[in-house]
């Protein structure tokens, strides 16, 4: 019976009742595809960092990224390649010399990380040969060839095809300088790595270094990302003494916070949320309950008691709250849909984007558990909201109340 008066009393004010409907419709569809679009960036930034920078995991000798000094490479270099390449779940894996250096034009000067790879391994790895636009890739054989940023091009004032002076220290420790021509300009999402980074060939940068053969990385590419934990047991169990293997979730601790913080800043994000929606609930209740004191008090005099009194506002909210939650959550659902396959372009924002690694387009992306989460969240908000009317209308007297105009 309190569940018909209940559905009766959501009705009696049509426009009032609409109006906290469609508040509870709009505050989740905007949440969960605030929370979809969030998701989709942190994607897209993972996705960028493994095919463009870090590849899934790399190994290094033991104190390379804390020094920083070109003597430390990685050592049994043909074991632990072999060793990877030979790994279930690795498709690809790119050998490189990774060196400070200077870039200097007519013009000006530039730092820079100077990287020597085989030209075909660092393709599949990274696909730099699809990122190349201008001029041409790197060929295996070619002698003096160098590919630059599409940014440290324009800084350094220079064009395709013009000559780049490079400075950097050997393995003896002497400087050495040498000078390449431009033969390619690659683009990429982070505008870090189009300013900073340049190309050469490996076996070049060998020879005018003295490493003999010897390289400072190795990036390695797996089949998904869902393999990643295993795999890196796997090899840091086979791999020699005097070699860290890390995942791109060490080398880029602020990348994993993002994603470890996900889920808190999913609820503060729903938390404001419901906050404010709470706040409309109550006031709509109370109003509700203020205009109804005759007929409440009607109720409690012909033996309606407290706890029936409390159920019946309580349930009144409960069901406004899942009619929006009814068309709310379906239409959130459906939007993260069509726009995880479409996508959301930011191009006219792509010079802020590219300076955090973002691309161009975003696809927002949420599991369907957090759509339960939601829900869950916005019933308790329902109850809580529903408290302080149904307290007020228990205050009431019913000779008093009878009386009320």
């Amino acid at each position: 019976m309190l569940f018909i008066i209940a559905w009766r009393n959501i009705w009696r004010n049509k426009t009032r009742s609409m109006v906290i409907i469609l508040s509870v419709l709009i505050g989740l569809w905007a949440g969960i595809f605030i929370i979809a679009f969030f998701m989709g960036m942190t994607n897209e930034q993972i996705d960028t960092a493994i095919s463009q920078q870090y590849s899934h995991m790399q190994v290094h000798h033991p104190k390379f990224r804390e020094l920083d000094e070109p003597v430390y490479t990685i050592q049994n270099r043909e074991k632990v390649v072999e060793l990877v390449k030979h790994e279930p779940g690795v498709i690809a894996a790119s050998e490189r010399t990774v060196i400070t250096a200077m870039a200097a034009s007519a013009y000006t000067s530039s730092g820079i990380t100077l990287l020597g790879v085989d030209p075909e391994e660092e393709a599949a790895v990274t696909g730099l040969s699809e990122r190349t636009g201008q001029g041409r890739y790197l060929e295996e054989n070619g002698h003096n060839q160098l590919l630059i940023g599409n940014k440290l091009l324009r800084k350094l004032k220079l064009e395709p095809n013009s000559k780049l002076i490079l400075t950097f220290q050997d393995a003896s420790g002497d400087l050495t300088s040498a000078a390449f021509r431009i033969t390619g300009v690659f683009t990429a999402a982070s505008s870090f790595n189009e300013e900073n980074i340049v190309y050469i060939n490996r076996r070049e940068l060998d020879s005018l270094a003295g490493f003999r053969g010897g390289i400072h990385e190795l990036a390695i590419l797996l089949q998904s990302n869902d393999q990643l934990e295993n795999i890196a047991a796997s090899l840091r169990q086979k791999l020699p003494g005097g070699t860290r293997l890390e995942t791109w979730k060490q080398l880029s601790p602020d990348l994993r916070l993002m994603i470890d913080s996900f889920e808190q800043y999913m609820y503060i994000i729903i938390g404001i949320l419901l906050i404010a929606l709470a706040f409309g609930i109550v006031n709509t209740m109370l109003m509700s309950v203020l205009e109804r004191q005759k007929e409440l008090g009607v109720l409690m005099a012909v033996g309606l008691n407290k706890r029936k009194l409390f159920s019946m506002i309580l349930l009144e909210t409960i069901g406004i709250t899942f009619l929006g939650c009814l068309a709310g959550l379906p239409l959130a659902w459906l939007t993260v849909m069509i726009t995880s396959k479409t996508g959301i372009n930011l191009s006219q924002f792509s010079e802020g984007l590219a300076m955090y690694g973002y691309g161009n387009i975003i696809y927002p992306s949420l599991e369907s558990s957090y759509y339960w989460k939601v829900a869950g969240m916005s019933i308790s908000a329902a109850i809580l909201a529903a408290i302080y009317p149904a307290y007020k209308a228990l205050q009431l007297q019913p000779a008093v109340a009878i009386r009320k105009i």
